[in-house]
């Protein structure tokens, strides 16, 4: 379902035999919807929205007579809260890099883990700037080292991604192992693995050197202004010392007049004196603006030349766009002395390997140890490699239409006992557990738009959301809240009154089903409640602000589910996974160290693309896998399972219906995500 912004013709499906039906992308316009907004969306819903608080000092009492006031405190909080405790904040809307810096520096400098990762994300986020990713990795480290795991997780993603540091996967899944609490040897840190070519490391050297000329050509900005400034100063001094001069010569013409009857020798020598300090003045005048002059005008050229660098590198990057990667969705890796390698079973003889072909300029074949493979539409691949030796190496290649290559060596390693005693195929390892874990409470926000004021009503979301409601409820055992036809407010209220009541014991799953946007110029994507407007952001809400929610809310666990578009994410290396060779002793620890770290993760109907509304049985194609997965889900279950069989089921009927829908599931960025996982745990 979800992001659109012109029109696309209807989609048109024949389904067994006769039977036709016909469906419409969310990327469609149409006439305006009739619902009526109700009064509760004319409220200020900014007032709910996070924002940086800076909340007055405490007074407090030392002894009997003597009392202080304690350091003023920076906090994350709604801006009501803000209000109502005395803070002082910037709105939303308007806070940018220096305000933030204002409340989060000073308590940085102190030495405050939060505080130093806060700043870190500042600068990573750029706030209006430039992204200056090398300051983020050094507020991030300064974290990291006192084992503050959010800035440990902060810090792997940019040495994962090469942002202000030599790229060093290995470094990057030694952070995320750390921040993930696992220190028993047998807990081995396993991950989905993204591989990029050289090529794309090339790239991203280009864009990284473009943001490193656009930070020098701000600078270059400011030091012109301020030399001409200068210089504006200077021509207004000179005018002031060529008037003066002026002045001492006429004033010496009429002594020197008068002179030649009253004889005042003393007079005209002083005035002499005071015409060629004058004249000094004016030369001098003169020398400091021909400075200034050749400065500015120098500076100008550097800048002229410097903006002309900038231009021809990003036009070098467009016309290359982004390289070829791969993803290794399913089964997930360990470095073990910097080879990745995944563990099998002892008696495995075939492993499915699930994975996804990044192509921008196309994929021109993809090779599996040598042999062309194919993949699907949308550059999925399910490749089934015999397992016939303890160590099995295999080799993923791909080549773009660029002649762009990318490949990735790997291991399956299995135990010696019973190798070919079996014909076992090796698929995603279940969850070996005792029945009894506690996990905590679980909450579900569950919100269904699809009568619009403004965009075209949508067919599937009540039923989606009924559904899942009922299903998580029954099944599950959530304690459910369900908003249907949400207004703005309605939603950013549900979510305050969550951010207030629940604790960090709780698990939360927040589902979205509506329509959604996203904006290309900045990689930022929208929720869209009834009460939006096409072409104005004022009630749209966007997944920074979830994000910055999800930031703040006690919770332990959350994960958002929405059959919508959701930009701004983490990679998956970051999400520690199961391994399959584990005890059960093993994944009851693996889970409870898991349930003890923060997580915040997404799992999204189809990444940033737009999304079909309809196609399963009364709901949409996402939603019916997602409620086929979780009906056949018992005991405890982990998010990226959920995600990995859900991506198999939409894949299957996105190709029947010949669109192209492809899910997602990652971390959220700036969530306060911490290498924890979201579980459903069965009743």
């Amino acid at each position: 379902m979800k992001p659109f912004t012109q029109n696309h013709p209807a989609l048109r499906a024949f389904l067994t035999g006769s039977i036709a039906f016909s469906m419409t992308l969310l990327a469609a316009c149409a006439t305006n919807g009739n619902i009526d907004i109700p009064k509760e969306a004319s409220r200020n819903a900014d007032d709910l929205l996070i924002i940086d608080c800076l909340l007055p000092g405490q007074v407090r009492k030392l002894g009997s007579y003597s009392t202080y006031l304690t350091a003023r405190r920076p906090i994350k909080t709604s801006a009501s809260d803000c209000e109502i405790r005395g803070g002082e904040y910037v709105a939303f809307d308007r806070a940018d890099y220096a305000t933030a810096l204002k409340i989060w520096l000073p308590v940085a400098q102190s030495g405050d883990a939060e505080a130093q990762t806060y700043v870190g994300e500042i600068f990573e986020k750029g706030l209006g700037l430039q992204s200056d990713y090398k300051l983020a990795v050094d507020w991030y480290t300064k974290a990291a080292e006192q084992d503050f795991s959010r800035a440990q997780i902060n810090l792997g993603n940019l040495y994962e991604k090469g942002l202000g540091v030599t790229q060093d996967k290995a470094i990057a899944l030694n952070w995320y192992r750390r921040a993930s609490g696992m220190k028993d040897d047998d807990l081995l840190y396993a991950s989905t693995v993204q591989v990029n070519s050289v090529a794309q490391k090339e790239l991203d050297a280009l864009k990284d050197e473009v943001r490193a000329k656009n930070r020098q050509l701000e600078s270059m900005q400011s030091r012109l202004a301020r030399t001409q400034l200068q210089l504006k100063n200077g021509k207004y001094a000179l005018v002031k010392a060529q008037k003066s001069q002026k002045e001492k010569e006429l004033e010496l013409f009429a002594q020197e007049s008068k002179a030649i009857h009253e004889q005042s020798r003393e007079t005209i020598k002083a005035l002499r004196l005071a015409l060629s300090k004058a004249k000094a003045d004016v030369a001098l005048q003169k020398a400091e603006l021909a400075t200034l002059s050749y400065d500015a005008e120098s500076m100008s050229n550097e800048i002229e030349t410097t903006n002309e660098e900038v231009t021809q590198t990003e036009m070098l990057v467009a016309s290359n766009g982004n390289a070829p990667s791969i993803e290794i969705i399913d089964p997930p890796m360990a470095l073990m002395r910097g080879i990745p390698t995944i563990r099998l079973r002892s008696g495995t003889k075939e492993k499915e390997i699930v994975g996804k072909i990044k192509a921008p300029a196309g994929l021109k074949d993809f090779k599996v140890n040598g042999k062309i493979t194919q993949v699907d539409d949308y550059s999925l691949f399910w490749v089934n490699v015999p397992v016939n030796t303890i160590r099995t190496t295999v080799k993923l290649e791909a080549t773009d239409k660029k002649g762009r290559n990318v490949s990735f060596d790997f291991s399956l390693v299995t135990a010696k006992k019973q190798l070919a005693q079996s014909t076992q195929t090796s698929k995603s390892a279940p969850l070996r557990t005792s029945k009894n874990m506690n996990l905590g409470e679980y909450h579900a926000l569950i919100i269904g738009n699809n009568r619009y004021a403004y965009y075209p009503d949508l067919e599937t979301p009540k039923n989606d959301v009924t559904e899942a409601e009922q299903l998580l409820r029954t099944k599950f055992g959530f304690k459910t809240t369900t908003l249907l036809n949400a207004t703005r407010y309605d939603i950013l209220s549900a979510l305050n009154t969550l951010r207030t009541e629940l604790s960090d014991q709780d698990n939360l799953l927040i589902y979205y089903a509506g329509h959604g946007e996203l904006d290309n110029a900045n990689n930022r994507g929208y929720w869209l409640p009834v009460d939006a407007e096409p072409g104005n952001t004022t009630n749209w809400i966007s997944n920074v602000s979830i994000s910055d929610i999800l930031n703040t809310m006690p919770a332990k666990h959350v994960l958002v589910v929405a059959d919508s578009c959701y930009a701004g994410t983490l990679s998956m290396a970051s999400v520690p996974r199961i391994n399959e060779t584990m005890t059960e002793d093993a994944h009851d620890e693996w889970i409870k160290i898991m349930s003890r770290a923060r997580a915040r993760t997404v799992l999204t109907s189809g990444g940033i693309a737009p999304v079909l509304d309809g196609g399963g049985s009364g709901h949409s194609v996402f939603s019916q896998a997602f409620l086929e997965v979780l009906n056949k889900s018992e005991g405890i279950t982990e998010g990226h399972a959920i995600y990995r069989d859900v991506l198999g089921k939409v894949r299957r009927r996105a190709l029947e219906l010949n669109h192209e829908q492809v899910p997602e599931y990652a971390p959220a960025r700036f969530a306060g995500h911490e290498a924890g996982e979201f579980f459903f745990q069965s009743i």
